[in-house]
């Protein structure tokens, strides 16, 4: 009985420092809970057999995105129309999966590395900590929410953004988690040296982490670009509604009257026009020969039907001068298809869950460009994606996300949106225009602050100047190819050790933890 209690605590401990770490992100912002919350978890990893450490990492994983990604069933629920039964299975699911990811990391740290040393607990463990997350990136077509790195945009560990990336960050995260358990375990030895040395190197790799940020990467090029960003905050629920649509037509008109020729580009947020391109093509021309006349360029989000009608594209296009166009590439799952539709169509009928037609764009787009001036534009989710940015043209000036975040209700979707822009400002030290059609609009400078930002869920027009900048960043000179490296160093080095202290296991009893200095 009291064993099974003991056991009911330990893994009561795991949820409450998953559900701690998601406070270390937006909206909250408590960036030490990211250092705090992994190394608990590494603690309850300690002792346990592989198969108990997936299961604490699975319990970890429920607190940490039960309550990071709740909204999602808000979204397919309340605006998806997908009844409140398939959608809580659908949100359950999502969070499972998710929890699936820190519960592996566990599994593989103590069933491949068993001997608790420093090198398991400070290369390891971090090691395949972000390796999880760079595949949560990707796999199932990618989910990068919550990764550790985004919680540190206002601390001084985002100096390495720029170099290593927010998958870097996170490894800076974990390696100081690391230390602080390695540090603890060696304290109840008595190995102050190693106390120390442990000491020493969190205060070495958050002190690098302030003086990378001083590093001008990147200078200004050309003159400050005045920038509208208008915020039309339409009601979701009647957003698509054949008889409100004359609500987002006149008020986007309306907020952008004033504004034609007093700044340079005027910009509306995803999908602002509730019909195709070509069904609303007199309103079109008239916003075209407006922003011709006044010398602004028009830059909204509209869906554009696809030749064959086989579905639609969310697309964002640019009026006033030569017109442009891009293409979503990444889609949202639930949102704007389904996925595994192919493997389960009847499943998907049954559950009366309405399906997507957004078509994706080709993966390679070409940037806009307006005065000279290389614009790399996203589509709401896409901003998420940090190698999808980082693959575009590497001239750009600065970055342009339009979004519909009405879709995550009042919960802290916007918040953690918001942030993840920010981590790709510091990643690629350009400025970044954030426009969302009920919050929260902002203008994001290179250091990753907000300049400036619109009142969410109000009818709002952020009025600023943006300042491109020119230069290669060592993240979008190199991408992820130095920290994979690196990550595969941690691994080997931790290998050796493992296979070392396996030896000694052979002739010694009991086994002793290896200090930091080994």
């Amino acid at each position: 009985m009291k064993n099974w209690l003991n056991l009911l605590l330990i893994d009561l401990a795991a949820l409450l420092f998953g559900a701690m770490l998601s406070f270390a992100f937006a909206p909250y912002a408590v960036f030490p809970f990211a250092v705090v919350a992994p190394a608990g978890l590494l603690a309850l990893w300690l002792n346990a057999s592989p198969k108990r450490a997936f299961w604490l990492g699975f319990v970890f994983g429920l607190g940490l995105f039960g309550t990071g990604v709740y909204w999602v069933f808000h979204s397919i629920h309340v605006f998806g129309g997908v009844p409140s039964f398939p959608a809580g299975l659908i949100t359950s699911g999502l969070i499972g999966v998710l929890a699936l990811f820190p519960a592996l990391v566990g599994y593989f740290c103590n069933r491949y590395f068993p001997f608790t040393n420093a090198k398991k607990l400070i290369f390891a463990f971090p090691a395949i900590w972000v390796f999880s997350e760079w595949l949560r990136s990707f796999i199932f077509s990618g989910f990068p929410w919550l990764l550790i790195g985004y919680s540190q945009t206002s601390s001084p560990l985002k100096g390495y953004a720029p170099v290593l990336g927010v998958y870097g960050v996170s490894l800076i995260v974990l390696m100081t988690s690391g230390l602080i358990v390695n540090g603890i375990l060696q304290l109840r030895q008595k190995a102050y040296a190693s106390v120390y040395l442990s000491l020493f190197a969190i205060t070495c790799l958050w002190a690098a982490g302030g003086l990378l940020s001083f590093i001008p990467w990147t200078k200004p090029t050309g003159n400050p670009i005045p920038v509208s960003l208008v915020q039309g905050d339409i009601p979701q629920a009647v957003k698509w509604s054949p008889d409100h649509l004359r609500l987002s037509f006149d008020r986007y008109e309306k907020l952008t009257e004033p504004l034609w020729g007093k700044n340079k580009l005027i910009i509306w947020p995803e999908a602002a026009i509730p019909l195709s391109l070509q069904d609303a093509a007199g309103f079109i021309e008239t916003m075209d020969e407006k922003a011709r006349t006044s010398g602004s360029s028009l830059i909204l989000g509209i869906p554009i039907q696809a030749a064959d009608n086989a579905g639609y594209f969310n697309a964002v296009v640019t009026l006033g001068h030569e017109k442009q166009v891009y293409l979503k590439r990444r889609l949202v799952p639930f949102g704007e298809y389904v996925p595994f539709l192919e493997l389960f169509p009847h499943l998907f009928n049954f559950m009366n869950i309405p399906l997507g037609n957004t078509i994706a764009g080709k993966v390679k787009q070409a940037p806009f460009v307006i005065d000279k001036v290389k614009i790399l534009v996203s589509i709401c989710y896409e901003i998420a994606f940090p190698e999808l940015i980082n693959t575009q043209d590497k001239m750009i000036g600065l970055l342009l996300t339009v979004s519909n975040d009405a879709w995550f209700g009042e919960s802290s979707a916007q918040a953690q949106h918001l942030q993840m822009a920010e981590m790709r400002a510091l990643e690629l030290k350009r400025p970044v225009l954030f426009v969302s059609n009920n919050g929260i609009t902002a203008i994001i400078n290179p250091d990753g602050a907000i300049e400036a930002s619109a009142p969410p869920r109000a009818v709002y027009v952020l009025n600023g100047t943006v300042q491109p900048t020119t230069g290669l960043t060592p993240w979008m000179y190199n991408g992820m190819d130095p920290l994979l490296v690196l990550l595969l160093g941690f691994i080997v080095a931790a290998v050796r050790e493992n296979k070392r202290a396996a030896k000694q296991a052979e002739t010694r009893t009991p086994i002793q933890s290896s200090s930091l200095k080994d």
